[in-house]
């Protein structure tokens, strides 16, 4: 739409486009549904080739954002994972629980971290139309259990997915992921 040319307004007409665009992303997380949010003919890449990753069903494309992706206990955490129809056709898929699909953390060591959900058996069925965004959008103060994990998170490197749930309500990788790394504390505090 606005191309940076290089010369001073087109460059800077772009970039305010884009700033605008990337700050209101976090407040659209707020809402559940939002079509239309994302431009067209700008396709996400692909997961294929990702080892351990499977490919989301009907055009669907999964993605998970970590802001810091390094942090030390106690620092303030946001996690946006987003679940987008990326075809020309609606997608619709029943599911006979309420957990359809979320985001899920893994240890170094291929360990699931992720805190047991509670998933009640429900009728439910996803609908997405064409362009159609979701997102999950979290924020820990460091206070909390980042990423819901079961445990503190002790320091080293996880892996952060989103996808759709198994049957045990597991996070299948359906995202590239996202490295995030722990930091520990040094000194007093």
């Amino acid at each position: 739409m606005f191309a940076a040319t290089g010369n001073g307004m087109n460059g800077m007409l772009h970039f305010r486009m884009m700033r605008r665009w990337r700050a209101c992303a976090p407040a659209l997380g707020l809402v559940v549904a939002l079509a239309g949010c994302a431009p067209r003919g700008e396709r996400m890449p692909d997961v294929e080739e990702i080892p351990g990753v499977t490919p989301a069903p009907g055009g669907l494309r999964f993605s998970v954002r970590v802001n810091p992706a390094r942090f030390v206990p106690g620092d303030r955490v946001t996690l946006e994972a987003s679940l987008f129809n990326d075809s020309e056709d609606d997608y619709k898929e029943r599911f006979d629980t309420n957990c359809i699909w979320d985001f899920g953390i893994t240890s170094e060591d291929g360990l699931s971290l992720s805190a047991a959900r509670e998933c009640i058996p429900q009728d439910s069925t996803l609908v997405l139309a064409p362009g159609e965004l979701r997102m999950i959008v979290r924020n820990w103060s460091g206070r909390e259990r980042y990423f819901n994990a079961a445990q503190p998170l002790a320091a080293g490197r996880y892996l952060i997915v989103a996808g759709f749930l198994d049957a045990d309500h597991r996070v299948i990788p359906m995202s590239a992921p996202v490295e995030v790394e722990v930091i520990e504390r040094r000194g007093g505090r």
